[in-house]
Parts: C-alpha cells; structure tokens; sequence
C-alpha cells in the first residue's frame, strides 16, 4: 500500500471513555495519523498493540467503580521517533514495572494467563517512564519509527528512562 507524503512531525490529542469499544476509535485515529506520517504498515500495527494492551488494560481493570471516566491519548510522530503519553484517573498500574517474562514455550499446560500482551507491547518500546500522583496517572513511551529497532522497556531502577 502506497501512502501519501509524510507530515514533518504528525500528532494525535485524544480523549476516550473508559469503554472498551473506544479501542476501535483509537485504532481509527491511529490509522490516519499513521498515513498523514508515512509510517510504515508494520510500524502502525505495532502503535496499535502498544495502546490497544496499554489502555485495554487500564478499562478492563483500573476503575473498580464502574463509572464514566476519560483517558487522555497522545501520540507525537516525530522524525527520529513516536512519542506517546496516556494519562488517567485509574487505580495506580505500572506497566513499565519489571515482572518475569510470560512462558514462551510449546507447552501449552506451563502458560499462565496474563503478562503476555504487556511483554509483546515492551518489545516495541525503546523508552518509557511512569508517573502516578494525586490520583492521577502518567505514563510516556518512546518507540522507534523503524520496524528492526525496539527491545523490552529499558527503564532504570529508579524510573529514568535514561532521556
């Protein structure tokens, strides 16, 4: 697929509901910007999962409550890279926190659920830092533009992401 001439620096501002059907929005928006930026198909369905798990989870388990509350999305196509920054209002979660690697394996009987969407989105994470104060959560990742670049969430003990 042939896209359009990239933007120097493409930018999304978003704000969702913590329902699980804004996740197709999300994608939607993703897809434009990722058009008005030239970034690649592969590069674009990598954005994708990393907000799809990141937010995913946030709805699924950061308001107990069950009320109506907003996710602020942010995503900076830059030229050397694509920032992003989610800010909540859920129950506190790193996912930058340093947990084992999910089982691999062939076994099927040795996987236990969860930890596995988390782990892919690292893979495509250079950088990233979380924040969480006044009931208010932040959290920033950098990501390559480049499909051969990205590794696990390379975040220092004491959060820097090392920027």
């Amino acid at each position: 697929m042939t896209r359009a001439a990239p933007e120097a620096d493409a930018e999304l501002d978003l704000t969702l509901r913590n329902q699980r059907d804004e996740l197709a929005r999300l994608a939607e928006q993703v897809a434009v910007l990722a058009a008005r930026a030239g970034l690649s198909t592969r590069v674009e369905h990598r954005l994708n999962l990393v907000l799809e798990e990141i937010i995913g989870n946030t709805i699924a388990y950061g308001y107990p409550d069950g009320g109506e509350h907003a996710l602020r999305v942010r995503v900076a196509v830059l030229a050397d890279a694509i920032e992003l920054e989610i800010r909540d209002d859920a129950h506190p979660f790193d996912p930058l926190a340093a947990r084992p690697a999910p089982y691999l394996g062939d076994d099927l009987d040795q996987r236990r659920p969860g930890g596995l969407g988390l782990y892919l989105a690292g893979r495509f994470v250079r950088a990233g830092k979380y924040q969480s104060e006044a009931g208010n959560n932040r959290l920033s990742l950098k990501m390559d533009k480049e499909v051969d670049k990205g590794s696990p969430f390379p975040v220092h003990a004491n959060g820097d992401d090392g920027s």
